[in-house]
């Protein structure tokens, strides 16, 4: 056999084996149902778990179809239980490898807790370690799974690009999977906190291809900032404010915009930040903690009407921000004495420092809410920026 020969039948084998994987991969495709989002809601002492999955057609590339998938919705006395109710609808085989996040009810996770939810996720061995949970305030995961998105066509992947987008301001306090949620709650040294989202608008128009065919959604999606927990079940949501409070407060470098009122009018001037950080010291005699925080950046706007050239202005300035700021503070800390809930972290900073002191204390009950914590902030001007005068 001469070479052109042995390389046309080895070009016709290539093409053959091509054939045939690319007919078993189609044929597994129509088998099985790719998972995107997982919803997880309690209704009448059922789970009402809600599956968004892939549309093949519409995520090919240069595909025009709108319509990014689709989602059913089942209930049964466990997730698994109703899981399996979809499939038997679809005919299909649900694959959880693909997922992109588990949004749960705020009914779930105030009622029941999150132990339950927990552990079908982590002892699921088709869920993702890494997966992000995001709780859905006041709407059920069923709606916020059929909502039509701007720019990503399925809201499972418009709530990561959201979740990505805010790391800028809240770091790694929105990397909520299932196992890191499992291991705080085991720890009994800090308490969790959960990103949320909200649905505004119409949701009804929101749910038909027009909510993205107009320039204005009838409908949308934000990410508004962090729910907060007692142990497994859910205390109350702060604002996003409050949340970039609480992130500034735990130390992440954050790039944001801060704004302050001027010393003599009712104008305000506003600051860019470069770098924060923050570092929280426990004192035992008595039990007590020290928050102090740093905040560098850049004056971007002032409508004070003042000559930027004197120093003693540049002092008022930094001063009114580190009131502002501190202001912040004390009142994210007073709401969560008042709940009894440690966002900040305060237990954790006691069982490092001082363990001695954490094993006498860890049984009382609520010791930390009357417990003083002293902050102090200090504001750096880097550059000053635009200026009206």
């Amino acid at each position: 056999m001469n070479l052109s020969k042995l390389r046309l039948i080895t070009i016709l084998f290539i093409l053959l084996g091509s054939i045939i994987v690319g007919y078993i991969k189609n044929s597994q495709l129509n088998e099985v149902e790719l998972v995107s989002g997982l919803g997880i809601d309690q209704l009448d002492d059922q789970y009402v778990v809600t599956l968004q999955v892939f549309n093949p057609s519409a995520n090919q590339k240069n595909s025009v179809d709108p319509t990014g998938g689709f989602t059913y919705t089942q209930k049964g006395k466990t997730i698994p239980e109703a899981i399996e109710k979809i499939k038997k609808e679809t005919l299909k085989e649900p694959i959880l490898d693909t997922l992109q996040v588990v949004t749960l009810s705020e009914r779930l996770v105030k009622q029941e807790g999150l132990n339950e939810t927990l552990d079908f996720l982590v002892r699921n061995p088709r869920v993702p370690a890494s997966i992000n949970t995001i709780i859905v305030k006041n709407d059920r995961p069923e709606l916020f799974l059929t909502l039509f998105t701007p720019q990503e066509k399925l809201t499972a992947l418009y709530t990561n690009t959201m979740l990505k987008n805010s790391k800028e301001v809240w770091g790694n306090l929105v990397n909520s999977s299932s196992e890191r949620i499992l291991s705080y709650l085991t720890d009994h040294t800090s308490d969790i906190i959960i990103p949320y989202v909200e649905i505004h608008g119409d949701i009804d128009k929101g749910m038909t291809k027009g909510n993205i065919e107009e320039f204005s959604p009838a409908a949308h999606i934000s990410l508004e900032g962090f729910a907060t927990f007692k142990g497994e079940k859910m205390s109350s949501y702060l604002t996003n404010e409050e949340s970039n409070t609480l992130a500034l407060m735990k130390g992440i470098d954050q790039v944001v915009n801060i704004s302050a009122p001027c010393p003599d009018s009712d104008d305000e001037f506003t600051m860019n930040t470069i770098s924060t950080s923050s570092s929280l010291k426990a004192e035992t005699q008595p039990v007590s903690f020290r928050l102090k925080v740093l905040v560098k950046g850049n004056l971007e706007q002032i409508g004070c009407g003042k000559d930027l050239t004197k120093l003693s202005l540049n002092k008022t300035l930094e001063s009114q921000l580190e009131k502002k700021i501190k202001a912040d503070i004390d009142s994210v800390i007073k709401k969560a004495q008042e709940e009894g809930t440690d966002v900040l972290g305060l237990k954790d900073a006691l069982y490092r420092q001082e363990p001695k002191i954490w094993a006498k204390k860890r049984n009382e009950q609520d010791f930390l809410s009357n417990v003083s914590v002293d902050t102090s902030v200090n504001v750096e001007f880097i550059r000053f920026g635009h200026i009206k005068q």
